[in-house]
C-alpha cells in the first residue's frame, strides 16, 4: 500500500487535484468519493 499512497501524495501535491485509491470492483463509489482512500490537500 505504501507505493500507492506515495504516488497519490505526489499526484495531489503536483496537481492540486484529489487522488483516490480503491478496489476496481468499487470504482464508481471510489470516483464518487464514497469508498476507498481519498487523498486531498
Amino acid at each position: 500500500m505504501g507505493p500507492k499512497v506515495e504516488a497519490a501524495r505526489r499526484f495531489v501535491s503536483d496537481t492540486g487535484r484529489r487522488a483516490a485509491i480503491g478496489a476496481l470492483a468499487d470504482a464508481g463509489a471510489v470516483i464518487a468519493g464514497l469508498a476507498g482512500t481519498q487523498v486531498t490537500r
